[in-house]
């Protein structure tokens, strides 16, 4: 029938666009499998997706294919309306199938290595190197039950104030590694020291006085464990002790030496007031109380002639705070102040991005698509 060269072969466009997807989409999963993305070990270099949510942006493939598909659906049935082959020579043009499915071809691979790129690929690493503060922040974080007291303005715990402060020194401070370890009648490392300020706000987010069993606030186990803590590189060694100084068990004299020995800058923070508040059974609201052995509720009280005397010792300083926010910012000027000085050279390993390579042939596939676009073309159907 004549009219044919008015319209597109319908089977013959879905037929191709079919083949052509199942075979590209088999190509990429062979080549994926090859460079290991589905690999469960992580040992050797192997490809991996930095942002690999973005594979979402792959259903815009049958999107494309129902959009193509629906027009050349409507232009048929458009010819098929008219009918007269005057009319159609004179109000329509002759059409190419081949021509469609080019065009598909060069569009949809724009959008598929567009989405590859975003998911940016990375394969094997490289080194990075530069220069960052040579300041070691340690936390010696007493998560005693008395920690749980909410003698705090706004009705907190106060283990949870010292998180807070924790995270505004971390976030704040030009500290080049962090690390956590925590105390009640022991003390036991948390964090080894890290680079890693996100991991280390994970880590201080989930304390809670379950941690450890032996109860008691053995800050002389704390300060010997922290001395050991940081590394033997030439750096400035910052300890903050966070507790509330309710108890200690003696033995400060050693752990007052080991700190002074390594030049180790002590900061005292004392969270809780001096009035003090019940100590509850546990963090959650509405607790029950810890009872004595007269079956009366225990008091927990801020001993803050106490953290004075751990300051004075060690030629640190004290800070005590019962507000939900604590004001931490005389700290922060001396860990930043003093960090300027006291740099070290760092060398960083990375995944090398190779989002440039599906970006590449999503940019060649436009610049194709643009020029064929600008030729003059036969039809053939």
């Amino acid at each position: 029938m004549p009219s044919k060269t008015f319209k597109y072969r319908m089977p013959l466009f879905l037929s191709s666009v079919l083949i052509l997807e199942l075979a590209f989409w088999l190509l990429a999963w062979q080549m994926l499998k090859i460079f290991g993305v589905f690999s469960s070990h992580e040992g050797g270099e192997h490809l991996m997706f930095l942002y690999p949510k973005y594979a979402w942006w792959f259903l815009i493939v049958p999107f494309l294919m129902g959009v193509f598909i629906y027009q050349l659906y409507k232009r048929n049935q458009l010819v098929e309306g008219l009918g007269n082959m005057k009319t159609l020579r004179t109000f329509m043009r002759t059409v190419s199938t081949k021509n469609v499915f080019i065009r598909y071809f060069f569009i949809r691979n724009v959008f598929v290595f567009a989405v590859f790129a975003l998911m940016q690929p990375a394969f094997g690493t490289k080194t990075l190197k530069g220069t960052s503060s040579g300041v070691e922040l340690i936390f010696a974080v007493d998560i005693s039950n008395s920690m749980n007291t909410r003698d705090i303005t706004g009705g907190e715990t106060r283990l949870t104030v010292a998180k807070r402060a924790m995270n505004q020194l971390v976030n704040n401070s030009t500290a080049s590694r962090v690390g956590l370890l925590i105390f009640a009648g022991n003390a036991y490392p948390q964090l080894p020291l890290t680079a890693d300020k996100e991991a280390a706000k994970m880590y201080i987010d989930e304390l809670n006085t379950s941690f450890i069993s032996n109860q008691g606030t053995n800050m002389s186990a704390a300060l010997e464990e922290a001395s050991n803590f940081f590394s033997k590189e030439k750096s400035k060694k910052v300890l903050v002790l966070i507790t509330d100084g309710e108890d200690h068990e003696g033995g400060m004299e050693k752990a007052y030496a080991d700190i002074q020995k390594k030049n180790i800058n002590v900061f005292v923070l004392g969270i809780g007031t001096e009035k003090g508040g019940i100590v509850p059974e546990s963090e959650v609201p509405n607790a029950l109380s810890l009872k004595d052995e007269m079956g009366r509720s225990v008091i927990s009280k801020v001993n803050y002639q106490m953290l004075e005397e751990i300051a004075k010792e060690l030629n640190g300083e004290v800070l005590l705070s019962n507000e939900s926010f604590p004001n931490v910012s005389k700290f922060l000027t001396q860990i930043n102040t003093s960090s300027g000085t006291n740099t070290v050279d760092l060398e960083f390993k990375v995944n090398e991005n190779k989002y440039q390579w599906p970006l590449g042939f999503a940019l060649l596939s436009l610049l194709i698509l643009m020029v064929w676009e600008a030729a003059p073309k036969r039809v053939h159907n």
